[in-house]
């Protein structure tokens, strides 16, 4: 009798559970920009948007930007597992990243989007609750790669 009432249990334990955080994918798109145009325009709307920039090929169409924020002060960019008044989320250290390569076509350019969060506990160094950071908990929620895209356009 137990087995029978074990399945059905564990299916309504599980849908209780809050949904996982899930990767978003590269985002492209066509910009009718010229490539150098459209990596100038990139860079500035990522600096707006709080991104520290750094060029990342020789020829200026790639750039890596990098946001880090505590608490929740990316929570405009990320969407995390954790909720916000949680003592995870107090102790929280985030760092989104972002990749943005174009390439010319004949009619602009084509750019691409691949962007990751870190995740670290710094608050909870040494201690029993320590765990080291990942890029699981916490993922980007699509905003700078719209942004991005807007910008471009």
């Amino acid at each position: 009798m137990r087995r029978i009432f074990a399945l059905p249990l564990a299916i309504v334990m599980t849908a209780c559970l809050p949904p996982r955080t899930v990767v978003p994918g590269p985002v492209s798109f066509h910009s009718s920009r010229t490539a150098k145009e459209a990596a100038q325009v990139a860079a500035v709307a990522l600096i707006n948007a709080g991104f520290r920039v750094t060029q990342a090929d020789s020829i200026g169409q790639a750039l890596t930007a990098s946001r880090t924020a505590t608490h929740n002060g990316n929570q405009e960019y990320v969407t995390c597992d954790l909720p916000q008044g949680s003592a995870a989320a107090a102790n929280r250290e985030t760092t989104l990243t972002v990749d943005f390569r174009v390439t010319p076509s004949a009619s602009g350019s084509d750019a691409r989007v691949v962007s990751r969060v870190r995740t670290s506990y710094p608050g909870y160094a040494g201690t029993a609750m320590e765990t080291p950071p990942n890029e699981t908990d916490c993922v980007s929620n699509g905003t700078i790669e719209q942004q991005l895209a807007a910008a471009l356009r």
